[in-house]
């Protein structure tokens, strides 16, 4: 399954809850799940599965003294690890290797902007999650579909902004041009995830149009259109 260049965990699927008709949590339980050491939102591992595919994706949720940690997959693609995803049935076995992954930083932030599509949604809730309270933030996420959005935590100062993709856009570009049309607040720090392309103008956007600080601006393509394993 996973080489042995970072930990790995031998894991079997303990639940599977469908979270939206385009994402699912599966729940992964080991023994040495306890030791994996998630010390900061975005944090993601490789999740393996025996047939030999393996893909990124963040840790949603971690709890150690039961050692399950939660993954949250995008159903709607084509890909081996979505496809294993929407039959994964308790008792299924698995792999994990890392954590591995940069802390965002928004220390200073006045004001901190968010915006992800359905791949990047769990990312981006992890940080939400873990943002000291009263700092605003403005949380944007194009999805497929209406009924694909979730409940948000209770943040005050939370603003969030369901964008609803239609069949004949481009996956990526609403989110784009959403973004192209708001006013971005002084003292704002930005962190955009999703189809490459996208993820690339909007950062473009914030650092010429809006002047905001490179280190201000943390961007990551997380798959990008024509390519089935992008490294972003």
């Amino acid at each position: 399954m996973l080489n042995r260049t970072r930990p790995t965990y031998d894991v079997r699927v303990a639940a599977v809850t469908p979270l939206t008709s385009a994402l699912t949590r599966i729940t992964f339980t080991g023994p040495t799940l306890s030791d994996l050491p998630i010390e900061h939102p975005t944090q993601w591992v490789k999740l393996a599965i025996p047939e030999g595919h393996s893909r990124a994706y963040t840790i949603r949720h971690h709890r150690p003294a039961d050692r399950e940690v939660d993954i949250d997959l995008v159903l709607h693609d084509n890909g081996p690890l979505a496809r294993w995803a929407a039959v994964a049935r308790p008792g299924d076995r698995a792999q994990l290797a890392g954590p591995r992954g940069r802390r965002p930083s928004f220390e200073g932030a006045e004001h901190v902007l968010l915006a992800a599509d359905e791949s990047a949604l769990p990312a981006a809730l992890t940080i939400v999650e873990d943002l000291p309270p009263g700092i605003p933030v403005s949380l944007f996420v194009e999805i497929g579909g209406p009924g694909n959005d979730l409940p948000l935590p209770a943040r005050p100062g939370l603003t969030g902004h369901w964008l609803v993709r239609r069949p004949e856009q481009t996956k990526g570009s609403l989110l784009a041009d959403t973004l192209l049309a708001t006013d971005i607040p002084a003292g704002t720090a930005a962190w955009l995830a999703g189809e490459a392309h996208a993820v690339a103008v909007v950062r473009r956007h914030l650092l010429t149009d809006w002047s905001l600080p490179r280190e201000r601006v943390h961007s990551k393509g997380y798959w990008k259109h024509g390519e089935s394993d992008h490294k972003g």
